[in-house]
């Protein structure tokens, strides 16, 4: 929840939306409205991942976003090009997420000569 939380903020602060972050209930009525989830998840203490994540900022906010996998986190360095990439391109946060652990990345200091 704080991830998604971070995310919409920030677009609320960079002026690309005036909705403020939603609630934790707003973003799980948002899913059960959307059919992903049972009534009975309202006002629970269940975890979303990255697909409800990205359901919710499509209905809540216009905004599509993908997904990618990663097997463990020592792949991230693998991929410091493509993140790299995407801030340069894109400038958006981007979320990693695994089990129970999430991370919000608002940038990368990546070295193109060393990695």
């Amino acid at each position: 929840y704080r991830s998604m939380q971070t995310l919409c903020s920030w677009f609320q602060m960079q002026g690309y939306s005036p909705r403020s972050a939603p609630s934790h209930k707003e973003i799980q009525q948002t899913l059960f409205r959307l059919g992903d989830k049972e009534r009975s998840f309202i006002g629970s203490k269940q975890w979303i991942g990255a697909f409800e994540i990205c359901l919710c900022l499509q209905e809540l906010y216009g905004v599509s976003s993908r997904i990618l996998n990663f097997s463990s986190g020592s792949e991230i360095p693998d991929r410091a090009r493509e993140i790299a990439h995407h801030f340069d391109t894109q400038g958006t946060p981007i979320m990693i997420g695994g089990g129970v652990l999430a991370y919000t990345l608002l940038g990368i200091d990546w070295n193109q000569d060393t990695g």
